[in-house]
């Protein structure tokens, strides 16, 4: 099973496309409100740090390995810690992505493919887990944790 812990933002992802997407319709200090601030703020949202959750979960039985989510996507960060004859089955639709995702895409014409191999499009950890695990992953988590996809 595959467990997604929602991003903060932008985090490591894609900047240059956001900045050339965005900046050309927006000022950085330019209010939006389907993102509830600035361009300028949207874009500086902390990366939230993910080692508090994998030191609670890493020891957990049936947790087999996880996948942060940086440039690359998210198929292309999980990819590298499942093995070549194993494949990964998502459910694209599991989370609502964050507007600024939405925003990006709208504005600049991106096709999914592409916003799927740049973004982190709102998960930025992934944990690899067995399906007898997940309650008591997610208990430990103590914060969302999304349901979107298996390995088989």
């Amino acid at each position: 099973m595959l467990l997604g812990f929602p991003s903060t933002g932008l985090h490591t992802n894609g900047y240059s496309l956001a900045r050339k997407v965005l900046f050309s319709e927006y000022e950085v200090t330019d209010h939006v409100d389907e993102l509830g601030t600035t361009v300028g703020d949207a874009m500086l949202d902390v990366h939230k740090s993910y080692l508090p959750i994998i030191r609670k979960m890493r020891d957990l039985e049936g947790v087999n390995g996880f996948s942060h989510i940086t440039g690359g996507g998210i198929m292309g960060n999980t990819k590298r810690v499942v093995p070549d004859e194993l494949t990964i089955q998502l459910d694209w639709e599991a989370w609502k992505r964050p507007a600024i995702f939405e925003l990006i895409q709208e504005l600049g014409n991106v096709p999914e493919d592409d916003m799927r191999a740049t973004f982190n499009l709102g998960i930025g950890l992934i944990a690899i887990v067995d399906t007898d695990a997940v309650e008591d992953l997610k208990e430990l988590a103590e914060e969302e944790v999304i349901e979107m996809g298996t390995i088989v």
